[in-house]
């Protein structure tokens, strides 16, 4: 009876939120439909009915994984991503894929194929990008949880924007098989959920790391960047505080780094079919053309040299915190082209910086393992510690 009430619950929230082109349903039946005809014996598992969307950029044995485009998806895939696997041996249940910004470049999931993502709880903005669709539909309470992609920002800013819960593992943290790439050296796959609570959960299922939280931070330093306001909520829980300034100058690096893999991604379709592409995501790869290999290794060169120094400045310190956003959220209609810079300015200076992060709607937590930013993020809720709204 769980498993129907569960399946029931997400039907009836995809039937209220049709009109916000949450999911992607390009298979020959909804899957909803397929899971209902599917006569296995969930496994009794730490996720047993839950029930979990993924991105489509992430393969599901037997549908198609358009990756939020017009040019792939005519196959359906033949195995299911090690990540799907393992939630599915966990006892969850997929409900769906999850629309998204068009080959997970953008900040809007605004999408011109699949239709524009909405945003259940705050309609005058968007869901954020790229992984929009996994966080609206966690919003709409379509799912228990979700699975998104984070290359700058990706899973993090539509948890500010939704008001949900996002995590970053550091790259390999959560197997990337059976995942589309974007930028390789920075594509990872993440957890979100609607509380931090479930967000460990998850991560448990996702990588056999149980987290527990702490009764206190207490003994704890934590470095506070870009004016965090949530800041006063780390020293009532006993952490000392101090500023930090996050080096900016990483995003150069950063953005050649990713221009240049991005090219090679889509080496086989593009300028080809150039055609096809949504605007944004052609102008973005005609601005990426050009890197050669020289340029490349200079741009890594240098990067590796700024995170070495970045680790140096912030020896002794146990905990980042700061806002999620860079900027206010986009607003719906907006120019994407635009604001993206400001609004993953700081998403991607911890990219860039290969540092595991939790968004906990506009407040990110930043350290040097999930397990940390997890049991902070934890105490916080614990003791009451609600998600902040968006900008």
């Amino acid at each position: 009876m769980e498993r129907e009430a569960a399946i029931a619950q997400s039907a009836e929230a995809i039937r209220l939120h049709s009109g916000h082109h949450i999911l992607i349903e390009a298979g020959p039946e909804p899957v909803l439909d397929r899971l209902g005809r599917d006569d296995r014996s969930t496994p009794d598992g730490p996720l047993r009915n839950w029930t979990y969307v993924v991105k489509d950029m992430i393969d599901v044995a037997g549908l198609p994984t358009t990756r939020g485009s017009a040019l792939y998806g005519a196959e359906p895939a033949l195995a299911d991503a090690r990540c799907v696997e393992l939630l599915d041996a966990a006892g969850a249940l997929l409900v769906g894929k999850a629309n998204q910004h068009e080959f997970a470049w953008g900040v809007t999931s605004e999408n011109p194929h699949w239709g524009d993502v909405g945003n259940p709880r705050h309609p005058h903005l968007t869901p954020g990008g790229s992984s929009g669709g996994t966080a609206a539909a966690l919003a709409a309470g379509i799912a228990r949880f979700g699975l998104g992609t984070d290359t700058g920002g990706s899973v993090r800013m539509p948890a500010a924007c939704c008001g949900v819960v996002g995590l970053r593992p550091r790259s390999g943290a959560v197997p990337a098989a059976g995942v589309a790439p974007l930028a390789p050296a920075f594509d990872v796959v993440g957890p979100m959920t609607t509380s931090v609570a479930d967000c460990a959960r998850v991560w448990q299922a996702l990588t056999g790391e149980a987290v527990e939280p702490p009764d206190s931070l207490a003994g704890l330093v934590v470095g506070v960047a870009e004016g965090c306001d949530q800041a006063g909520d780390f020293a009532e829980l006993g952490a000392r505080l101090r500023e930090v300034t996050l080096p900016a100058e990483v995003l150069e690096p950063y953005w050649t780094i990713v221009g240049a893999q991005a090219r090679r991604t889509h080496e086989g379709t593009f300028p080809e079919c150039a055609a096809r592409y949504s605007p944004g995501v052609r102008a973005k790869l005609a601005a990426a053309g050009g890197v050669g290999h020289e340029e490349y290794r200079r741009a890594a060169e240098r990067l590796a040299a700024l995170r070495a120094a970045f680790a140096a400045t912030i020896e002794g310190i146990d905990l980042l915190v700061m806002p999620t956003l860079g900027a206010p959220a986009p607003r719906v209609g907006c120019d994407e082209a635009r604001v993206r810079g400001e609004v993953g300015r700081i998403t991607a200076t911890v990219s860039a910086l290969g540092l595991p992060a939790l968004a906990v709607g506009d407040l990110q937590l930043v350290a040097t393992s999930e397990a940390a930013v997890l049991r902070a993020a934890m105490c916080r809720e614990a003791r009451g510690g609600t998600i902040p709204e968006p900008r």
